[in-house]
């Protein structure tokens, strides 16, 4: 009996050790319940959620537009071959090809980009093009310099578009006198400042009034010159030293003036002045640049002619480069 009573003694004990046990877990959830009612309620709709989300990609895609990566550029011990394409104006209006040669249909112009990019294309900034011509290195084998002439407004409203989409290079040409009087169908200050702001146009001197250099007197040549990348340098706030002589027309004063001027870089217009279509080199002299013209009636294929000839011997120089270093170390 005396046993009995010891073990019911032991499952009471137990018992109310289990009911303390169980009362205080319904205490700390009836504590938890409250506290949590009390809070401020979060919006966990799906609205919420996905605005959050944007928000978070807005600041995910502003960081990495304003830290861009860094492409790691190649060494050579030879001089580069640049191909530059020489472009002028955009168009999607049909009633506007094809009355200028200079017009090319959209379509044409997206497809030609599209055909750069398929094929591993870097198209490169002035900036890019100065170091690549004064220098051994290079982005890559395979690259091109995209230039307009004029400052047509085409190149923002038809232009800037498509190097946005494909996230590509250009270098726009600007007749400062024009933008300064506010031409019809020339760029603003404005429009050049958004686009150089975007990181993917850049801009140079084409003169002031656009005339043909070679046939003015050297100080009408002075002041088409000086007073161009004057206006360039102080509503952009760059040091200007690219100019593309209007209708290639440039002489040896031009090229004197344009030196002392602190232009380092003059490109011509093929088929004008003598110059040759063929890919610039620095050997060639860094003031007469040449290019390949694109107009209307030039093909993509017909394109990817012109700039095969400079990338196959970008591409065999590094080629001899990577050989060469190999038997230093097998040595």
């Amino acid at each position: 009996m005396k046993k009995r009573a010891q073990r019911n003694k032991k499952r009471i004990r137990w018992a109310s050790v289990l009911t303390v046990f169980v009362l205080l877990i319904g205490i700390i959830a009836i504590a938890f319940a409250g506290v949590h009612l009390l809070s401020p309620k979060t919006n966990t709709s799906p609205k919420s959620s996905q605005t959050s989300s944007q928000e978070k990609a807005k600041r995910t895609a502003s960081s990495s537009a304003s830290q861009p990566k860094e492409t790691k550029w190649l060494a050579g011990t030879n001089e580069n071959q640049l191909p530059i394409l020489m472009f002028h104006y955009v168009t999607s209006r049909a009633d506007q090809l094809p009355q200028d040669s200079n017009n090319i249909n959209i379509v044409t112009f997206e497809n030609e980009l599209k055909a750069l990019k398929e094929k591993g294309y870097t198209t490169v900034s002035g900036s890019d093009a100065e170091k690549i011509l004064t220098t051994k290195e290079k982005p890559s084998d395979k690259m091109v310099w995209l230039t307009f002439d004029d400052g047509s407004v085409t190149m923002y409203t038809e232009i800037f578009p498509l190097l946005k989409k494909y996230n590509m290079h250009a270098t726009n040409f600007i007749i400062t006198g024009y933008v300064n009087k506010g031409q019809g169908g020339i760029l603003t200050w404005e429009q050049i400042k958004e686009m150089k702001a975007s990181g993917l146009v850049d801009f140079g001197s084409h003169t002031v009034s656009h005339p043909d250099l070679g046939k003015l007197t050297l100080e009408a040549q002075r002041t088409e010159l000086e007073q161009s990348k004057a206006d360039l340098d102080k509503n952009l706030e760059q040091k200007t030293d690219i100019i593309c002589y209007p209708a290639g027309g440039y002489n040896q004063n031009t090229l004197n003036l344009a030196n002392e001027l602190g232009y380092k870089f003059g490109l011509l217009d093929p088929g004008r002045n003598g110059a040759i279509a063929i890919a610039a080199k620095e050997s060639d002299g860094l003031l007469t640049l040449p290019r390949f013209r694109m107009m209307s009636s030039t093909t993509t294929e017909q394109m990817l002619q012109m700039i095969q000839p400079s990338t196959d011997y970008n591409e065999k120089i590094n080629k001899l480069r990577i050989i060469g270093v190999l038997s230093l170390v097998l040595q």
